[in-house]
C-alpha cells in the first residue's frame, strides 16, 4: 500500500467517525454530552463479518426478561433487528414515527427485535414506555452484534429473512414508508 493511499483511506475512516458522532449526537445538556456512550469506531473492526445472504450469527443475547436467545430462535418468521439507544435522537425518532406504526400495521407477519446497545437499562425502559414500540427487547450492551452485522451508523436495521439469513442492512433512520418499502422488498411481506 502506497503512502497516498494509506492516508486516503485514514482520512475517509475519519470522516465516517464524524459523521456517525453527529448522527448521535442530538440535543442533550452538556452534562449528557460527557455520559453519552458512542458505537463501537469504525476503526475498531475490518469488514462485517456477516455478509448480506449469510446466516444470522448464532452468538446469544440477553432479552429484556432476562432470558437468554439468539437468532436462530427467531427461524420460520421474517425478523427485523433495530439497534437503537436511548441516547441517539435519530433512533428515539424512528421508534415513534416508523416501527410503531408499521408494528401496528403488520402485525404478526414479521418479528420485530429492538437491540438496545450501550445503554442504560432504566433509559431503555422508559424510552419503551414513551414510544410504546412494543418489539421484542433484547441488550448488546458491548456492541457485538452491532459490529458482527457490519453497523456504521445509528440507528442501524438488519433484515432477515425466515429461513434465518441476512437479506438487507440499512445503516441510518427509515421513515414508515422506507421501512414498509423494505420490509416489503427483501422478506416479502
Amino acid at each position: 500500500m502506497t503512502h497516498d493511499t494509506s492516508r486516503f483511506r485514514r482520512l475517509v475512516l475519519a470522516a465516517g467517525i464524524a459523521l456517525v458522532a453527529a448522527a448521535c449526537s442530538g440535543a442533550a445538556g452538556a452534562d449528557d454530552a460527557a455520559a453519552r456512550p458512542v458505537p463501537p469506531a469504525a476503526s475498531a473492526r475490518a469488514a462485517p463479518t456477516q455478509d448480506l445472504t449469510d446466516p444470522a450469527p448464532s452468538t446469544p443475547f440477553v432479552l429484556f426478561d432476562g432470558s437468554t436467545s439468539t437468532f436462530g430462535d427467531y427461524r420460520g418468521q421474517p425478523l427485523v433487528v433495530n439497534f437503537w439507544a436511548s441516547w441517539c435522537p435519530s433512533c428515539v425518532a424512528e421508534m415513534s414515527a416508523a416501527f410503531r406504526p408499521v408494528q401496528a400495521a403488520i402485525g404478526n407477519a414479521v418479528t420485530f427485535l429492538g437491540m438496545n446497545i450501550q445503554d442504560r437499562r432504566d433509559l431503555a425502559d422508559e424510552l419503551l414506555t414513551e414510544t410504546g414500540v412494543e418489539w421484542i427487547s433484547a441488550e448488546d450492551r458491548r456492541g457485538e452484534l452491532y459490529t458482527k452485522f457490519g453497523g456504521l451508523g445509528m440507528p442501524f436495521t438488519v433484515f432477515i429473512s425466515a429461513d434465518g439469513h441476512i437479506v438487507e442492512r440499512h445503516n441510518g433512520p427509515l421513515s414508515e414508508s422506507q421501512l414498509r418499502d423494505k420490509i416489503a422488498e427483501v422478506l416479502g411481506v
